[in-house]
């Protein structure tokens, strides 16, 4: 058996017990895990996600402070998944802060390609994700049971969004406010997921125009095994352009409005890529034995 180190950090928040919570579990590259021993650890940590880095630009004992390159996975309690933004900055939070890596800049290998993540003097972590642009999508049955799970009814003034990557579902209610999306209660049941697993989707996006940050958003993952994931990274490089065409900006503060709360400042870079700054707070420093 072998003893792994473990933390968790609570991404996009400055305080602890806030924002979004993550696993992090430095791997050597002479330790490797299988992919059945990820996925156990994912489901015994029971968080949105558990990350699994390994450097692969330096080796030895001191490779999690020297590397600047590293290969970085990420699984649910139910699975692999292709990106995750708040897993990501707490990685790169672990190893800034706990790890005492050595570098400025921070470079991921992933199922989404290369991901860097830079570190500020005002102690920001920026990263710098491939944009999923939504877009309109017909508003079938399937759809209104979606909306509907989320909003408690479907309405004819919801602007509904799919991206075509990641698959995920925005759904923008012009008449809410901050609190209303706060306020929303899902129901779940067998008939929506089913029509989610039909779609192929991976969540669905609740999102409403801010009044003190520029919008709000809750975010719904359900076919993830997470009813909920708290404050989503991942899902801002699908709310920025989709608030850019209704806010014609580029940059962006936002509040992803869950009982934990997050902070985000987004900028869009080009047409291909979304900027994501946020703060991190480790909560836990331990020793997993697989």
């Amino acid at each position: 058996m072998g003893k792994y180190q473990i933390f968790t950090v609570d991404a996009f928040t400055d305080k602890p017990f806030s924002g979004n919570p993550a696993a992090v579990v430095p791997v050597p590259a002479d330790k490797p895990l299988t992919d059945t021993q990820m996925c156990q650890i994912a489901v015994e940590m029971n968080l949105s996600e558990t990350a699994f880095i390994v450097p692969t630009n330096a080796s030895g004992p001191n490779a999690f402070q020297e590397a600047s390159q590293f290969g970085l996975r990420w699984f649910t309690p139910t699975g692999e998944v292709k990106l995750c933004g708040h897993a990501t900055l707490a990685t790169s939070h672990a190893l800034f802060s706990l790890m005492h890596n050595q570098s400025d800049e921070l470079r991921f290998d992933t199922l989404s390609g290369e991901l860097a993540v830079q570190r500020n003097s005002d102690g920001l972590l920026t990263m710098t994700l491939p944009i999923d642009r939504p877009q309109p999508v017909a508003v079938s049955d399937d759809i209104k049971l979606l909306a509907a799970s989320v909003f408690g009814e479907y309405r004819d003034t919801f602007e509904i969004e799919l991206s075509p990557r990641l698959k995920y579902l925005v759904v923008h209610d012009p008449n809410a406010t901050e609190g209303d999306i706060a306020g929303l209660v899902p129901n779940i049941s067998p008939q929506v997921y089913a029509a989610g697993e039909r779609l192929g989707l991976l969540l669905v996006i609740a999102t409403a125009k801010g009044t003190s940050k520029d919008f709000h958003s809750r975010v719904f993952v359900p076919w993830a095994g997470i009813l909920e994931d708290p404050v989503c990274g991942s899902a801002h490089i699908v709310l920025a352009p989709f608030w850019e065409k209704r806010l014609d900006k580029k940059a962006f503060s936002v509040t992803q409005v869950s009982k934990r709360h997050g902070n985000l400042e987004l900028n869009i870079v080009g047409d291909s890529q979304v900027q994501i700054s946020g703060m991190a707070a480790a909560v836990l420093e331990g020793t997993i034995t697989v």
